[in-house]
């Protein structure tokens, strides 16, 4: 009977387990090596694309260049009504030196755009600086004057106006054959609204490509290409093929996989050929995008076939060895077991039934007469029913709630009585984390109130630095629960003379009219700013904080310097002793509070530094009124104030720049009509310009009346010279936007105010934190 058990053992385990390796290991042979495969073309794909979007990435930022010119350009007419026209040459020159991938560059103007006199729609003056030997020469000439001429590039530009990358060609900077290099000309237009008045070209070097497509290699004998709209090696490692078209070199593929069609319209594509070696390759092509206008080239990547399907035999060829030697050491493995259990089955399998079913019983417990095989297996048998009946009482016990009921597991690897035992730790945890759950909730819920707190005082003394400081720094302390506190602010409002000023403080319900003024970088308060890190102290000698903290008062516990910092830029220090040691939750919710404290004074010296430009503004611009009076009175003197004169201008475009660069900016007229808005205001109300000139002060705000009362006083004291300052919501997109805005009127030399000047600043952030 043993021997029959043992057999049908090995023939169904051997026979079935042979099956299901032939089936197994052949399918996952087959699918593995299909995989390696499509991995390898994975692999080339996605280096192609990798180098694609590199590459697209360096043409693009060129495109960006040029683009960010254009729109310096666009104020062409001022530039030429007061002869500025070298500015052009210098900021084309510092192009040129800052961007060697630049060989070239060409701005040209329509004359009808530059000179009003001028009615032809032809002609074009041309600004041109190149590169020779090093030196950036310049050459102005005067074109086209007879008519345009039909069928050139430029031509082109002017009936389509679009971004474009052309073909590219040979180019030689001396002149010369041996210094020719392969460029590409770089075009973008310049528009008035929707009318053509000229063009910026830059050529640009492409010989850069040569070295990343030297890198693209995925496998042993990979190499890449770059390839041009129409066709054109680009870059490519044999450089006899430069400057030729794809379709020259193989025909058949361009037809059969459509090359040149594909890469026009800008698809990823691969496909396999055989080259002039009967060698198979694979071919892919990663889509490179230039410009607004999408022109359109590709990066090409050949892989020899055979390197990725050599990689995929090893593979299947390790599975079958794999395969074969697993199945012999399964037949082994089977074998031993057979005859190991073959025997003790017979007389214990009623016992294993009766327990497969659940029948639990100690009177299942077998007698031990001898010390063979038969004996371990009872033996181990009893264990079980022993250990079942432990586990069948641990439960109940657990179960009715009695978690300290004692149980041990039967051994180390008993699993279901490791597992009971987890479970009754699991049950003491979840009673330990419910009540942790309940001290951070009453944490969370002590920040969440006091940040709502601290957020509706912070919008009630917006104007008033000192009142804020106070009323924050007081409640800081009842709040914490602390005894004393100061708030210390940056004064770098003279640049040489930087101090770091105590703005407030509160101590022992008090508020302390103190003045103290430390320099940078000394004591606590100095080290707090310069690390723009925490500073939390609890072991110091009792008098410390009198001596370096600029507190003063009876020596705490606790000591605690958070650095306020908005936009990466310290601000000040909040510097508070408590007599409580502070928790974790307490100092992040100070160092919460203490960025929307930078945030507000940061708008506060915004609103401070802007009212102060708009003043300096209007100082210097009555002081040129003056003196170009004085000249017209006095052309003899003209010569000698003239420099004086343009430094001036210079300094007033230079406050108008640095106003530009930190607020919104609008003119309006004394009617209340926008005539002019700056690119970031546009920018914020998705808006363009033709679209908001002619609208009325106050058209976004969320309500408004141009004919209201308060609109006609609001600007009756703009034609008195007065400046209003206000807060304004508007919505744009659904979206609400909050303004702090000043508007300050400009005056003539007859003191009559002519045009209104609007600076604002976005709130938001600071409205929505509140």
């Amino acid at each position: 009977m043993n021997f029959r058990i043992q057999t049908k053992l090995l023939v169904y385990i051997l026979s079935t387990s042979l099956f299901i390796y032939i089936l197994a290991f052949g399918y996952l042979g087959y699918n593995d090596h299909n995989l390696a495969i499509n991995e390898a073309k994975h692999l080339t794909d996605t280096y192609s694309e990798k180098y694609a979007n590199y590459i697209m990435m360096n043409l693009n930022g060129d495109m960006d260049v040029a683009r960010t010119l254009v729109q310096s350009f666009t104020n062409y007419e001022w530039v030429y009504e007061n002869n500025l026209q070298e500015q052009y040459y210098q900021i084309l020159k510092t192009v040129l030196q800052n961007n060697p991938q630049f060989h070239n560059a060409a701005l040209n103007f329509e004359l009808s755009a530059i000179n009003k006199n001028y009615k032809n729609p032809y002609g074009r003056l041309r600004y041109i600086l190149y590169k020779a030997n090093g030196i950036i020469n310049e050459r102005t000439d005067t074109l086209e004057i007879l008519g345009d001429n039909v069928g050139s590039a430029y031509y082109d530009m002017k009936i389509n106006p679009r971004e474009d990358m052309s073909e590219p060609y040979m180019f030689s900077p001396s002149g010369t054959e041996e210094d020719l290099v392969l460029v590409s000309s770089l075009s973008i237009p310049i528009m008035k609204g929707e009318k053509y008045v000229g063009l910026l070209q830059f050529d640009v070097n492409l010989e850069r490509f040569n070295e990343m497509i030297n890198q693209l290699k995925p496998y042993p004998g990979s190499f890449g290409f770059l390839v041009s709209n129409k066709g054109r090696f680009v870059a490519i490692p044999e450089e006899k093929y430069l400057n030729k078209s794809i379709d020259s070199l193989s025909p058949e593929d361009n037809i059969n996989f459509k090359i040149i069609e594909n890469i026009q319209k800008g698809k990823s594509f691969s496909y396999t050929m055989i080259d002039s070696t009967k060698t198979r390759n694979y071919i892919s092509f990663s889509p490179i995008s230039i410009g607004k206008e999408d022109a359109r080239w590709s990066l090409g990547t050949s892989v020899p076939l055979d390197i990725m399907i050599e990689k995929a035999d090893k593979n299947l060829l390790f599975s079958a060895i794999v395969a074969i030697m697993g199945f012999l050491i399964l037949t082994l493995v089977i074998w031993s077991i057979s005859r190991g259990i073959s025997r003790p089955l017979i007389f214990t399998s009623k016992i294993i039934e009766d327990l497969a079913k659940g029948k639990i019983s100690l009177h299942q417990k077998m007698e031990i007469t001898s010390n063979d095989e038969i004996s371990d297996i009872r033996s181990s048998v009893n264990s079980l029913i022993d250990g079942l009946d432990n586990n069948l009482k641990f439960a109940l016990q657990i179960g009715k709630g009695n978690l300290e009921f004692e149980f041990k597991p039967l051994s180390n690897e008993d699993l279901l009585g490791k597992a009971l035992i987890d479970m009754r730790l699991s049950l003491k945890q979840a009673d330990i984390e419910e009540i942790k759950r309940k001290e951070e909730d009453e944490k969370l819920n002590w920040a969440t109130k006091g940040a709502a707190r601290f957020a509706e005082l912070m919008t009630q003394y917006t104007d008033n630095l000192e009142e804020f400081s106070y009323a924050i720094i007081s409640n800081l302390v009842k709040y914490m629960d602390a005894n004393q506190a100061g708030l210390f602010i940056i004064n770098d409002s003279q640049k040489n003379n930087v101090t770091i000023d105590l703005a407030a403080s509160y101590a022992y319900d008090r508020r302390k009219f103190l003045e103290k003024k430390i320099n940078p970088g000394v004591g606590l308060v100095g080290r707090c700013i310069n690390e723009a890190e925490t500073i939390y102290m609890t072991d110091f000698p009792d008098d410390y904080l009198n001596i370096t903290s600029g507190l003063g008062g009876a020596a705490p516990r606790s000591l605690i310097l958070v650095p306020i910092i908005f936009n990466q830029q310290v601000f000040g220090v909040i510097e508070m002793a408590s007599i409580h040691n502070l928790e974790e939750y307490q100092k992040s919710f100070v160092e919460r509070i203490g960025e929307s404290i930078a945030s507000t004074i940061s708008n506060v010296k915004i609103n401070q530094q802007t009212a102060r430009l708009l003043e300096e503004s209007k100082i210097q611009s009555e002081e040129l009124v003056a003196q170009e009076e004085e000249m017209r009175q006095n052309m003899e003197e003209m010569k000698a104030t003239q420099e004086e004169l343009e430094q001036k201008a210079s300094d007033a475009k230079s406050i108008l720049n640095a106003i530009n660069s930190v607020a919104l900016v609008a003119e309006f007229n004394m009617q209340g009509k926008l005539i002019d808005i700056n690119k970031d205001f546009l920018i914020l109300l998705d808006k363009s310009k033709e679209e908001m000139l002619g609208k009325f002060q106050g058209s976004f705000a969320s309500v408004h009346d141009e004919e209201t009362e308060e609109f006609r006083k609001f600007w009756n004291d703009l034609r008195k010279g007065k400046v209003k300052k206000t807060i304004q919501n508007i919505e744009v997109n659904g979206n609400d936007i909050w303004l702090s805005e000043a508007y300050t009127p400009i005056i003539d030399k007859n003191g009559v105010a002519y045009k209104v000047l609007n600076f604002s600043v976005d709130i938001t952030t600071a409205r929505i934190g509140e």
